[in-house]
């Protein structure tokens, strides 16, 4: 009985898999260049906002870096130099 269950659990699990994938390819094919244009856009967007969060803490690294080495005394500062 155990078996049978898994067995159909199994099945219906494929059978949904498959209809998502159908209905995906459906949705993009009816929907033509436009839904995936848009996509693009959206994409190219998160893009830009990545970058810009990265100057930003690159920024923020060099900015906390020079602090660090204006707070250590010019003696020490010889025992850190590369």
């Amino acid at each position: 009985m155990k078996r049978i269950l898994k067995s159909i659990g199994t099945f219906l699990l494929a059978i949904g898999l498959m209809g998502i994938g159908l209905a995906g390819f459906f949705f993009f094919t009816s929907t033509g260049q436009s839904s995936l244009s848009q996509l693009s856009l959206a994409a190219l967007d998160i893009e830009r906002q990545l970058e810009r969060v990265d100057a930003s803490w690159d920024e923020w690294e060099d900015s906390l870096e020079r602090q660090v080495e204006c707070a250590i005394p010019e003696g020490v500062r010889l025992f850190f130099a590369d």
